[in-house]
Order: structure tokens, then sequence, then C-alpha cells
């Protein structure tokens, strides 16, 4: 063995490295043996006389040595090629469906007062005082501000001596009527001598028409007393005349009475509104409350039905009004169960029942106005306030309620992405039910024992292997008391 390295060259060595692998290289391919710049095709001197003294084990040690770094290159490129499939397996997150027997809905709602009144001046003038403040309490009748008004005590001066003018025409015209009627008896009267007179004229005409035979008269009288009857048949004329113009005359005075009497009534009614608007120079409370806000000022001028002077709000007992969806109208009634709770205070929340409602949708947002009566008898509810009423619905249908992130809309419908026992992805069209705001009621498309995944992303594709971060998921519970879900405005 020594004396065969001493023998060998450097020139020989490496010739007969190269005649070793070119052989190998060119087994590999034509790339492999380009690697190192020797051509596929080059032939080689055949050189193995040189070598022929080598010993087997320096052999397998050359061999061992060319050809270890490709062996572990190899390796390396198919572990680097295996990374990428692992890398691609997805990782989802999984929710199972729950069965809810009842779903409680939270809603907002505001405080309204029981009773509410903005005092308006009925008068015009100017504010001589106030006496209650913002926040003060009020008895009914009690005085909160004094209006001078000259103008309305002038107008009331004027229409009182308008008033006392058409009473003294009334009275004259009266007095007229009765001098009219008096005038009216006399020429009755007087049509009634006349009568007489013609009556008795014409007895004597025909007396002296039976004695001008026997020649007692002459003509001559007889066509005297003929004259007088008709002079005294005139008188009756002229007196019926004069009693008809006195009967007019007289329902001419009844006619200017009622006249005088409707004025003097109007004048009259006139006096009593303007001192019925002297009395709202006092503005005082409608009912016990409370002043809510005050803009009275000494010496500001009022205009008659411009401005709120005061505002002044019953709060002992509160309306609790709620604006509630379509889809929630058919669960509220009458006498319902809710929960009112201030968000800014647990303490404030009261327990109550529905006390009316609309019954009818309002078709600009689709809810239906439901109020609930309070006491707030320790004033705890602020009228205006923001609150929120817990409805205690019940469940109308059978169905299963998902999480809202566990849908994915598409253009053909709702559907869900699930996680099937293969761990791949499945696409499953569901029909939906009422909306619980985080949760939806699912009417028609899974059974309750599928695992749904949580957002489920656009990138996710049918039949796609995944893998589960939540796999020890508990199986479907019935919520029997449901979940609070929030159903916005």
């Amino acid at each position: 063995m020594t004396l065969v390295s001493e023998n060998l060259t450097a020139t020989d060595v490496r010739e007969s490295h190269d005649s070793l692998l070119v052989p190998a290289l060119t087994s590999l391919g034509p790339s492999r043996s380009q690697l190192i710049g020797i051509p596929a095709s080059q032939p080689r001197q055949n050189k193995s006389w040189r070598v022929a003294g080598l010993s087997a084990a320096t052999l397998a040690i050359v061999v061992v040595a060319l050809f270890q770094p490709w062996k572990a290159l190899r390796s390396e490129s198919v572990a680097t090629e295996s990374k990428p499939v692992a890398a691609s397996e997805k990782v989802v997150k999984v929710e199972r469906p729950q069965q809810a027997a009842s779903a409680n809905v939270v809603l907002p709602a505001t405080i309204r007062p029981w009773q509410t009144a903005g005092l308006h001046a009925r008068v015009s003038g100017y504010l001589a005082g106030w006496y209650k403040d913002l926040g003060s309490p009020v008895k009914a009748g009690e005085l909160l501000a004094v209006i001078e008004t000259p103008e309305l005590d002038q107008e009331l001066a004027e229409g009182t001596a308008l008033a006392g003018e058409a009473l003294a025409a009334t009275v004259q015209a009266k007095a007229e009527r009765r001098e009219a009627e008096a005038d009216l008896s006399v020429a009755e009267a007087q049509l009634t001598r006349a009568r007489a007179e013609a009556d008795l004229a014409v007895s004597q005409l025909a007396r002296r028409k039976q004695i001008l035979a026997s020649q007692v008269i002459t003509q001559e009288e007889f066509d005297t007393f003929h004259k007088q009857v008709i002079a005294r048949q005139a008188d009756v004329a002229a007196a019926i005349s004069d009693v008809n113009r006195r009967r007019t005359n007289l329902s001419t005075r009844d006619a200017i009475i009622e006249v005088r009497e409707a004025t003097t009534k109007s004048r009259q009614a006139n006096v009593e509104r303007l001192k019925e608007l002297q009395v709202f120079k006092r503005i005082v409370a409608p009912f016990d409350g409370t002043v809510t806000s005050r803009t009275a000022e000494v010496g500001m001028l009022v205009t008659a039905g411009k401005e709120s002077l005061f505002t002044v709000e019953d709060m002992s007992r509160v309306r609790v009004q709620v604006n509630v969806p379509q889809a929630y109208t058919m669960q509220t009634f009458p006498g319902a169960a809710a929960i009112v709770s201030v968000p800014e205070s647990a303490a404030s929340s009261a327990k109550a029942t529905v006390t009316r409602i609309a019954q009818s949708v309002d078709s600009r947002n689709r809810t239906m106005l439901a109020e609930i009566e309070l006491k707030n008898d320790e004033h705890r509810f602020q009228p205006g306030s923001y609150v929120q009423v817990t409805l205690m619905t019940s469940q109308d249908q059978g169905g299963w309620t998902i999480p809202t992130n566990t849908l994915q809309m598409r253009v053909e419908g709702p559907h869900v992405a699930m996680v099937n026992e293969r761990n791949q992805v499945e696409f499953k069209p569901v029909r939906l039910g009422r909306d619980l705001g985080h949760r939806v009621v699912v009417a028609e498309g899974i059974g309750g024992r599928e695992r749904l995944i949580v957002n489920p992303g656009e990138e996710l594709r049918n039949g796609e292997q995944v893998r589960v971060t939540n796999p020890t998921q508990e199986s479907p519970k019935l919520a029997h008391h449901g979940t609070d879900q929030r159903a916005h405005e």
C-alpha cells in the first residue's frame, strides 16, 4: 500500500479521480456533468492502468467521499419540497349550533314623563317677575310668573264702555217699542170707533130710505145721509191703514231690539274675553311637577303664543317608550314581561310589564311603539334618558341558532361552511329565520351537530383540507333561558 502510493504522482491521482467521477456524473444526466464543466459526450482516455494498484478499500473511500455531497443535496431537496404541503393546510375555528327555546331581545328605549307641559304666554306684555326656578317642585295652581299688560287693560276699558253703550241702546229700543205698541192700541181704538160710526150711518140711511117714499124727508136730505155713510166707510178704511202701519212699526221696533241686544251680548262677550285674558297675566302650574326649563326674565317682552316661559313635568311616574322591530311585534303584547335598565347604573334596573302597544307598525322604520309605565317616586329615572328594555319574547320556531359570524352571504343566498368528519370544508345553503343580533335562527339547512367555521373567508374551497383549532367543541345544548341579543334602531 505504501509502495503504490509512493510511485503515484499527483497528476496520476487527479486523473484517476476524474476517470471515476465522469462516468458517475454522466449517469446522473447532462445537467449534473455540466455543473463541473465536463461535457457528457467528451471522450476520456482510459487510464485505468495507472490506478490498478489501488486497493479496493482506497477506491471505496474515494467513491463514498465523492457521492456523499450529492446524497445530502438530494435529501435536502426532498425536505424542502415537502414543506409547502404542510403549510398549505388552513387552520380554522369552529362553533356548534344551539337550539333556543326562548330568545330575549334587548332594545333601546327612551323615558318620557307622565305629563309634560310647555307654559306659553297667552297675553302680550312685559314680564313683571318670576317666582320658580329650574328644578323647583311646584303644585297645581302655584304662581310661576306675572305679566304686565297695559294694552290689554286699555282694550278691556274700551270694551266695557262699548258694552255699556250697546246696553243703553237696547234699553232705548225697548222703550220705543213700548211707545209704538201704545200707538197701535190708539189706532185700533180709532178703527173701532170709525166702524161704529159707519154702522150707525148705514142704519140711518136705511130708515131714511123707508120714509123717503112717504115723502116725510126730501131727496136732498136722503142724499146727505148717503154721503155720510160713504164718509164713515172711508174713515174705517183710514183707521185700518193706520192700524196696519202701527203694527209694522211695532215689528220694526222688535227687530231693532233684537239687533241692540245682539250687539250688547257681543260687546259683553268681548269684555268677558278680555277679562279671561287678564287671568293669564298670572302664569300658574297646571299640575304637580317639577320645573325642567325656564326662559323667563324680568322685563323681557312677551308675545302671546311665541315663547315657552316654563316647562313643567310630572315625574312621579314615567313612560318608557320602545320601538319594537317588526320581527318581535307578534310576541309583544300588553302584560308581556320586560326589564328596564339604565346602562350607567346597574341598581336602576326594574322589572315591569308592557302596558300598552300601538297595534300598528310604522311604515317608515317598520317598528311598533310600546309603552311601559313605571313608578318613579324616588326619581331613579330621568325623563329623556336612554335605557335598555329586555323583552322576554318566546321563540316561535324550534330551529337552531348559529353565530352570525359563521354565515357567508352569497349571490345564491346564505351559506355556512362546515368541517366534515374528514376535516374537509363543505358549503351548505341555509334558510334563515329571526335575527337575534349576535345569533340568527336557521329554519332549514342544518341538523344541529355540524361544526361551523367561524368567519369563513372567500379563499376557502369546497373539499379543501383544514385543521380545527378547537376539536373538543362541546355538543349542542338547549338554551332554555335564551341568549340576550341586541337589536339596533
